[in-house]
């Protein structure tokens, strides 16, 4: 019985993140949208944008960030101001491994006891991979 709600709430945590992935967020200084100025019945925002592009989610994304802003459910028309990409400042200097030179290239070995000597060196880095860039749309929706 005890492990059922274990199990229960465990489903119910993993839907709230889920949940969470796909709404619009203030911006967090690495994703999200930020409001440059807001008028009566139009707005326009700033959305900085990570991941792989794909231009049906991306103006889902745009669109909800709209409907937040301005209110209601409506589709709110949308006009592309700029497009640009930014360096991600999420990103910091790798921690494991060897600097070769003031090249990219660093050099680890897969077994070596660190602070995180129960884990895999591979699987750390992949678990803190990042996008090296950022898209920033600013755009009008009214």
């Amino acid at each position: 019985m005890n492990n059922r709600y274990k199990l229960l709430g465990l489903g119910f945590i993993a839907l709230g993140l889920v949940a969470c992935q796909s709404t619009p967020r203030q911006y967090n200084g690495n994703v999200g949208y930020q409001v440059e100025s807001q008028s009566n019945g139009s707005a326009t925002l700033a959305y900085t944008l990570a991941g792989r592009q794909n231009q049906q989610m991306d103006e889902s994304k745009l669109q909800r960030a709209c409907q937040k802003v301005l209110g209601g459910n409506k589709q709110y028309k949308i006009a592309i101001l700029s497009i640009s990409e930014i360096a991600n400042p999420a990103i910091q200097t790798p921690e494991y491994g060897r600097q070769l030179g003031h090249s990219r290239t660093s050099i680890g070995l897969s077994n070596t006891p660190d602070l995180y000597n129960s884990e895999d060196y591979a699987t750390r880095q992949a678990l803190e991979a990042r996008p090296a860039t950022l898209r920033v749309v600013r755009y009008t929706c009214s």
